[in-house]
């Protein structure tokens, strides 16, 4: 969502998802001998290509800014650990209440274990959610905040909640601060992120998210904003009129979609955060062979396999092949999804482009969102030609050939 006031995500009860781990694989596509050989590949760094959003000749280097690109801001936190404080909040108008206190714990469990699961277990997460007891209380009304509203006042609220938070609970020592308001569905504001680090009494605090309302007790969209302020992630929807969010990549990916039925984060997202280790990651350039053959294992499994195919196309734009599957958080079809990452545009304007899944189903029908995204065994982007030789439960085999 945006970083001060952005689009939120819909409330879904899921189960906790089966993530299978290297033992459970054993895929004999991956040991196929038409997979070309790592020594012919590009080197990784070739695929590490440079924001190219524009800045409009501002200097974005000490500034808290999201990033599709390499390097990393480092003004934000570290992806291997997070340690954040979830503040529940209170209003004369809108009381939080127990049963908003048991779902919040619930929804912090899920929280962790999706970012732990993301991660492929190399993200530390702790958290606290205060007591409720401990919950602030706001000097003015939930309506005057404009809670009742789409956008809240974002700043005002962050600013007095932790002007009004209990000294002992030393916020300061967190990485940052999940405020959280009771569940209502007339609350209709949209969540948001500060990525900002903010000045209290108690200390400076190192950002902080706010969620609740209509959907309150919502893992996914603390997560969403969580995103921002402690990965430096972009909002992946496309805001431009008409409003549908989802525009470009359908509802693939957490920072994208509202909608939920598949919230893992791609492939080239868990590169940008060094959750894939090298040799997980295939890069191809007019320097490699013009033909390439790739295994690639479903981006839902822990294992040491690679998750992701990549060329860069341009400055900032980059195309990507990665193997989706039905399991872990992905309620959706098999498919190699094809996309390309295209920094030039704007956090919020379709910053990711699906352009094809891939699948051997003859019978599978495209999906339909503000645009069309093909469905077949080949697509053709850019010059580059990529086929889907063969598929298992664990992966997939593709054929890569440039122009």
């Amino acid at each position: 969502m945006a970083c001060v006031a952005g689009m939120c995500l819909l409330a879904i009860v899921t189960k906790t998802p089966t993530v299978l781990s290297a033992k459970s694989v054993a895929d004999p596509l991956s040991r196929d001998r038409r997979i070309t050989q790592r020594a012919r590949l590009a080197p990784v760094d070739s695929c590490r290509s440079s924001d190219a959003t524009p800045t409009n000749g501002m200097d974005l280097s000490q500034t808290r800014t999201a990033s599709l690109g390499f390097p990393r801001p480092t003004t934000f936190g570290s992806p291997a650990s997070l340690n954040i404080a979830v503040l529940p909040l209170t209003f004369s108008d809108l009381p939080y209440r127990d049963s908003d206190h048991t779902a919040l714990q619930a929804a912090m469990r899920e929280f962790k274990r999706y970012f732990e699961a993301m991660s492929y277990g190399k993200a530390a997460i702790t958290y606290q959610v205060v007591a409720l007891a401990d919950a602030v209380r706001m000097p003015d009304t939930a309506r005057s905040y404009g809670a009742f509203g789409e956008y809240i006042d974002l700043g005002r609220v962050v600013q007095e909640s932790l002007n009004n938070a209990s000294p002992t609970l030393k916020l300061s020592s967190y990485d940052m601060v999940a405020l959280e308001i009771a569940r209502n569905d007339s609350v209709k504001f949209w969540p948001g992120a500060y990525t900002n680090s903010i000045e209290t009494p108690n200390g400076r605090v190192g950002g902080s998210v706010l969620a609740g309302g209509w959907q309150g007790a919502n893992w996914r969209a603390i997560a969403h904003e969580v995103g921002h302020v402690w990965l430096a992630l972009e909002d992946l929807y496309d805001h431009s009129p008409p409003p549908q969010y989802d525009g470009t990549f359908w509802e693939y990916d957490l920072m994208n979609s509202f909608r939920g039925s598949a919230p893992e984060l791609t492939s080239w997202h868990r590169f940008l955060l060094g959750w894939l280790d090298d040799a997980q990651v295939r890069c191809i350039s007019e320097a490699t062979s013009r033909k390439t053959t790739h295994y690639l294992s479903a981006i839902t499994d822990r294992n040491a396999l690679p998750k992701m195919v990549a060329k860069s196309l341009s400055p900032g734009r980059t195309l990507v092949l990665e193997s989706r599957r039905n399991r872990g958080y992905d309620k959706l079809d098999d498919s190699v999804l094809v996309y390309i990452v295209d920094s030039t545009r704007r956090s919020g304007d379709g910053p990711i482009e699906a352009k094809a899944e891939l699948t051997l189903n003859k019978g599978r029908k495209p999906r339909i969102d503000r645009y069309v995204i093909p469905v077949g065994s080949s697509i053709r982007v850019e010059g580059v030609t990529i086929r889907l030789i063969a598929s298992s439960k664990w992966g997939d085999l593709v054929e890569v050939v440039q122009s």
